[in-house]
């Protein structure tokens, strides 16, 4: 078992309920009220900004080039990512600049930017707990979406294209073969919460 399968392994009482939130399934069905939705757009562009600092800061962390080429194709890849966000909010009439981000909000992205401070073995499970949860749970309900028509499917086609797949999978691969550490179960089980509480304040 890779160290990327035991990290799973060991929240597999909350991983699958991800792809069962509430949140989750009114986005793929497409009745999650507009207002939720716009709560969430500015919400995730606020956590995708701090996400970049974040990403960044694993990157100069990273121990050798085959990380630092992985992890600065994920840096890349968040400036189309923000435009989609920018581009729908300001359809919406939402000014991202004037949002305060909620303590939940707050408090995930504190976290995650605090875990730099443990060491590319803490931050690296973080990064791959924070991507592989947004990958699993809007895989697992793409088909839905699309079946339902919801009007939320560029958002959710967005994690679920095989690209970011791959992506998600390099970064398990960076985590090594070997046996995660305390460190990283405890901050990889954190991950698992903070997501599940992220969308707890949505609906």
């Amino acid at each position: 078992m890779t160290r990327a399968e035991a990290l799973l392994a060991e929240q597999a009482a909350v991983w699958p309920a991800l792809a069962e939130h509430p949140f989750v399934l009114a986005t793929a069905d497409g009745t999650l009220p507009e207002a939720a939705f716009d709560r969430w757009l500015l919400e995730d562009h606020a956590f995708v900004v701090e996400f970049r600092r974040f990403l960044a800061g694993v990157l100069t962390l990273a121990p050798d080039e085959a990380s630092r080429d992985v992890l600065a194709g994920g840096i890349a890849a968040l400036t189309p990512e923000l435009t989609l966000f920018r581009e729908e909010l300001a359809r919406r009439g939402l000014d991202p600049a004037a949002h305060t981000p909620s303590l939940g909000c707050a408090s995930y992205t504190g976290f995650m930017l605090a875990s730099l401070h443990d060491g590319y073995e803490v931050a690296s499970a973080v990064l791959y707990g924070v991507e592989k949860a947004y990958l699993d749970a809007w895989t697992t309900v793409r088909e839905r979406a699309a079946a339902a028509g919801s009007r939320y499917r560029e958002f959710i086609d967005n994690w679920a294209a095989e690209p970011f797949a791959a992506y998600v999978a390099d970064l398990g691969t960076l985590l090594g073969g070997d046996h995660p550490t305390e460190a990283q179960r405890v901050a990889f089980g954190r991950v698992a919460a903070f997501e599940v509480q992220f969308w707890d304040a949505l609906v």
